[in-house]
């Protein structure tokens, strides 16, 4: 009878790529057949938080070549490793030395990354950095503090996503970065004063904005010098402490044939959003091809079950003024964290997986409010429970355009992408 070594290695790398983690672990030391597919698959995305299980992975990154020219993602977030580097001296002055040594060690050996993502405001790994160079790298992010940046950048001109969003843009030594043209970019996430390291040619498609104070300029600039990216980029994204009804007409004036147009304030709170809201719907009959826009508050995602049906009433009737303004908008979301999809002509259904909506859902069907001709599916929709939604009404699911972008935390799917521990094993010895 055949057995599970007769099976050819395609489908035995098929089966290792839907293992869990726990599973290909244990399979990498119980079957030498499933052993450097399990590695492979093991390894290929790495979450290192500065425990004890970082160090053993460390070791066997620096030890099998395999697992190391398997990774091909790597995240480092935040764990009592990862913090700054005392100038006192002292034992854990001593182990955090020894700890990056390691690190550095075992990511010069992964020389197949192409994805890194530095999740912390300050890290001494970022000393380590000016050991390493990815020649397949192409996506890098990073928060921490932008010291050994430049370098790093300069050495990978063929990074196609970059993302540095420091806690304090001042900190950018803007000198250092003199000289550097990234010609393939497509995505990043850039402060206005570091927008110069975009080649003219750079194919960009998405940007998104650090969040810019106040009381400067800063975003006029930014959208006027990317408006020599007019004809590729699609995706904009702005953060912002406060409203700015300026600054939709700059986007729709200076960038009208975007298709996804965000604007997070970052500052939660009730305030004020009568003259923001008003300028968008002056704006968006100089859009073109729009067919996103998103108007968001920072935080108010947690807070959703604090939307009400009165909140669906008002912004109902403002999406349908919009979506004649726009004739090309099928999806709004506004900060009163309702949102929207447009189903045909300008008939727009809310996203009905919030309580708030299915109420205001069920009044509105009962009222007659939309067209006679999509009345049928409703009744349908609402007769089954759901169960037949002809007109897709489940299938939307707005989520917010913070739950995008790499930068912010991840959601229990992405994290299981990881392989990683939370266990913090303090009996493991480092070696230098």
């Amino acid at each position: 009878m055949p057995t599970i070594t007769d099976l050819p290695d395609e489908l035995l790398d098929e089966i290792a790529h839907l293992l869990p983690k726990g599973t290909l672990s244990s399979l990498c030391t119980v079957s030498n057949r499933f052993q450097p597919r399990a590695t492979r698959w093991l390894y290929r995305c790495l979450a290192l938080a500065g425990n004890g299980e970082t160090i053993k992975i460390c070791k066997v990154l620096i030890s099998n070549k395999l697992a190391a020219i398997s990774v091909r993602k790597v995240l480092l977030w935040p764990g009592l490793a990862f913090s700054r580097l005392s100038l006192t001296g002292g034992p854990f002055y001593l182990y955090l030395s020894a700890f990056y040594k390691l690190l550095s060690r075992a990511l010069a050996c992964a020389t197949n990354v192409e994805n890194i993502r530095l999740m912390f405001p300050y890290c001494g790994a970022s000393l380590l950095l000016d050991a390493c160079a990815f020649p397949n790298l192409h996506s890098f992010a990073t928060t921490m503090e932008p010291h050994t940046l430049a370098s790093f950048v300069r050495r990978h001109p063929q990074l196609q996503e970059l993302h540095i969003s420091p806690s304090d843009v001042r900190s950018i030594p803007l000198s250092e970065f003199s000289g550097i043209s990234l010609s393939s970019l497509n995505s990043v996430c850039l402060p206005e004063s570091l927008l110069f390291i975009i080649s003219p040619d750079a194919p960009l498609q998405s940007v998104l904005s650090p969040e810019i104070e106040d009381d400067n300029e800063e975003i006029p600039h930014f959208i006027r010098h990317l408006s020599r990216y007019c004809t590729t980029l699609t995706e904009l994204h702005l953060c912002r402490p406060h409203w700015n009804a300026e600054v939709l007409m700059h986007v729709a004036t200076l960038l009208p044939k975007i298709k996804s147009f965000t604007f997070t304030r970052m500052i939660p709170g009730l305030h004020s959003n009568v003259a923001f809201l008003e300028a968008c719907e002056t704006a968006l009959p100089f859009f073109s091809s729009l067919s996103q826009l998103r108007i968001e508050v920072a935080g108010n995602r947690e807070l959703s079950g604090f939307t009400y049906v009165s909140d669906y009433r008002c912004d109902f009737k403002m999406v349908q003024i919009w979506g004649n303004k726009c004739p090309t908008l099928g999806i709004c979301a506004f900060p009163s964290g309702t949102a929207w999809h447009r189903i045909e002509d300008n008939v727009w259904m809310p996203d009905l997986h919030h309580k708030a909506a299915i109420r205001w859902f069920f009044e509105a069907a009962s009222t007659d409010q939309f067209p006679i001709h999509v009345m049928g599916s409703l009744q349908q929709f609402c007769d089954s429970t759901g169960k037949v939604d002809t007109l897709g009404l489940l299938n939307f699911r707005s989520p917010s355009a913070m739950e995008s972008i790499g930068l912010y935390p991840q959601t229990e799917e992405d994290e299981s992408e990881f392989y990683s521990s939370d266990s913090d094993e303090n009996d493991v010895e480092i070696e230098e």
